[in-house]
């Protein structure tokens, strides 16, 4: 344990530590207006004594998997996919998927809304990172190697897009496509999947009314400011209210009633309006660092699973935060995908602590070695995995 703490990577924890804070702030000051108003609630302190308790509990999920050897998930994996699909079979199920606002993505555990898809983005990113390192000899098949774990994405994506929720099938797509990109596939067998899923998703939206709608709305939101655009509209409304230095905390109009789902998927329009340019910077800073860390700590991984699992925790959390910057910005359509750590949600904030706890054992790992700490085990463990690739 002492090695351990001497070992944390401090940066990652306290850029971590800086964006929960935010968020649990940020929740409560977007929320409390709504929460208190709605009669089903009566309780301005509502979320916020929710996500407290989320926090918590995801913070705790991220220090034991701190401490959890990453190596060791291995055995898991099998497990982790087929509980996974089984949990996105049970959601499609009439009677038993939680259905809002004509979407069907949750499981009612009591205490917990459970988001299955948000279990998948776990699931894929260790299956590919673990199924890549296993196939390196076999990577320049296309049949064997590359196409197998191929599969199970299609499955998987079918059953998220099945909900519907294109947004995070879309957003699951990225970060397995990053670790495929970084295994060392060929350049042509990476350039003919990525022309494959794009002509796939174009086509999943040109067959839906709702999805075009969504595609062509965004590139004029105020032709139709009171149907389908209104979120957008009122969401670069509160963008423009901000300007530099914002209304001031807690100040903000535009969570008052008018931006639907203030505290989860617009959550930094509110940012926006209420701390200014110079909050949204600072956010936007925390998930560069972010960024810049994962990839530093994916290069000074101790072994190619580690490695390609760092790359897709990394890339699978920003591509979250890009995708939800473009909607509530207007520069890509609406997609219900949340702002890590910041947004309210109890299920992909559990799920994000969970990556970012593998994340840190991954750097613990590599700070060990770096700093030549690593014991002995570990290191005829590390030559046998070597020997066994």
């Amino acid at each position: 344990m002492k090695n351990h703490l001497k070992n944390i990577d401090y940066p990652l924890f306290v850029i971590i530590l800086l964006l929960a804070a935010v968020g649990i702030v940020m929740v409560y000051s977007a929320s409390f207006v709504f929460a208190g108003l709605d009669p089903d609630l009566n309780n301005p302190d509502f979320f916020f004594d929710r996500q407290r308790i989320f926090l918590a509990i995801g913070f705790a999920i991220f220090g034991l998997m701190s401490l959890f050897n990453y190596r060791k998930l291995g055995p898991f994996i099998p497990i982790f996919i087929l509980g996974t699909i089984l949990l996105l079979i049970l959601v499609l199920i009439p009677g038993v998927g939680v259905t809002r606002n004509e979407a069907t993505r949750w499981l009612n555990l009591g205490f917990i809304l459970l988001q299955p898809s948000e279990v998948a983005k776990v699931a894929l990113i260790l299956y590919f990172a673990k199924a890549y390192t296993n196939k390196q000899e076999k990577l320049h098949h296309f049949g064997q190697g590359v196409m197998p774990p191929l599969i199970v994405l299609l499955f998987v994506f079918l059953l998220i897009v099945l909900q519907p929720d294109l947004g995070t099938a879309v957003s699951i797509i990225i970060p397995c496509g990053i670790i495929l990109m970084f295994a060392g596939i060929r350049f042509r067998h990476l350039f003919l999947l990525g022309g494959t899923a794009l002509a796939g998703v174009v086509l999943l939206i040109l067959t839906e009314g709702y999805r075009m709608e969504r595609l062509t709305g965004f590139l004029d939101p105020f032709s139709d400011p009171s149907g389908e655009d209104y979120q957008l509209v009122h969401s670069l409304i509160a963008i423009a209210s901000g300007q530099v230095n914002g209304v001031g905390l807690s100040n903000s109009v535009q969570k008052a009633g008018f931006l639907p789902e203030a505290h989860t998927d617009f959550i930094m329009s509110v940012i926006a309006e209420e701390l200014g340019l110079i909050g949204v910077l600072f956010v936007i800073g925390l998930y560069i660092a972010f960024m810049f860390k994962g990839l530093m700590i994916a290069k000074r991984a101790t072994d190619q699973f580690g490695q390609l699992l760092a790359y897709g925790i990394t890339f699978q959390i920003t591509s979250q935060v890009f995708i939800n910057l473009g909607a509530i910005t207007g520069l890509m359509p609406i997609t219900g995908i949340t702002l890590p750590l910041i947004s309210y949600g109890g299920s992909s904030l559990l799920i994000t602590f969970f990556l970012l706890g593998i994340l840190m054992n991954i750097a613990v790992k590599g700070n060990i070695r770096r700093r030549g700490m690593e014991p002995k085990r570990e290191n005829a463990e590390r030559t046998y995995q070597a020997r066994s690739l």
